[in-house]
């Protein structure tokens, strides 16, 4: 499967020809407001990788569900659609609306890395209905001691997001999500760790030849997630401007 953010809103046409394997389709981060771009996006190298700035653009579910509805139905992939965490009212709204489109899935519920346990635990209340919930869990709390009390049996699967970061560019520092080569052994050790909670874990943070799949998998991943492998290629995967963008 895709990563949030890599493939935009519907799968393009050259997606299942470049990855023939992809079972689950994974949309943009959606919110029940409209959200605009970082006001300083940026895409930030570094010695094993790049860092990635720029929010969480999206044009709100009415607009989302208006444009991409027919087109999710008739998709030739299930689809997941990615929420972003907010008010716990607002989830639920999203969610009521998802249920009645046809062929979608699951929902992967993208956990800010800013929320307190508290709030995690209000966002999946929120997000509980007909549809089964991935939770997208920032990296940092994937060794948090709480965990367990929030992976509750509706959770059926644990997608991990890229680690956070600070780089200075043109003497400023910018916060970002962090990818590349140098974060594959740290994906690993998310995976290696979270398999203690007996979940299902998509992964693939940090991947960037598919021989390194078999890794992610034998240390005990259920699936790959591709960030940085589709990304790369979302041109090619989204031609008529279904744009892909990886999130903050």
């Amino acid at each position: 499967m895709n990563a949030t953010g890599t493939a935009g809103f519907l799968p393009g046409r050259g997606l299942l020809n470049h990855f023939p394997e992809i079972a689950l389709f994974i949309t943009n981060p959606i919110s029940y407001y409209p959200r605009k771009p970082a006001t300083q996006r940026s895409i930030i190298p570094f010695q094993g990788g790049f860092m990635v700035h720029t929010g969480h653009p999206n044009p709100g579910l009415k607009k989302v569900i208006l444009q991409y509805r027919k087109s999710w139905e008739n998709a030739n992939l299930p689809v997941c659609v990615n929420i972003l965490s907010d008010e716990p009212h607002n989830i639920e709204k999203i969610v009521r609306s998802l249920e009645s489109i046809e062929n979608i899935a699951a929902l992967e519920l993208g956990i800010d890395s800013s929320l307190k346990e508290a709030e995690i635990e209000s966002n999946i209340q929120a997000a509980m209905g007909e549809l089964p919930i991935i939770l997208s869990l920032p990296f940092e709390f994937v060794f948090q001691e709480w965990l367990e009390l929030v992976l509750i049996s509706e959770i059926v699967a644990i997608s991990i997001q890229a680690p956070r970061g600070v780089l200075k560019h043109n003497d400023q520092y910018f916060h970002g999500r962090l990818y590349g080569r140098s974060i594959f052994p740290l994906t690993l050790r998310a995976v290696q760790h979270l398999t203690s909670y007996e979940k299902p874990i998509y992964a693939g943070v940090g991947i960037l030849q598919e021989s390194q799949i078999s890794s992610l998998l034998e240390i005990g991943a259920h699936n790959f997630q591709g960030h940085e492998l589709i990304w790369r290629n979302s041109l090619i995967f989204n031609p008529d401007g279904n744009r892909a963008v990886i999130d903050q």
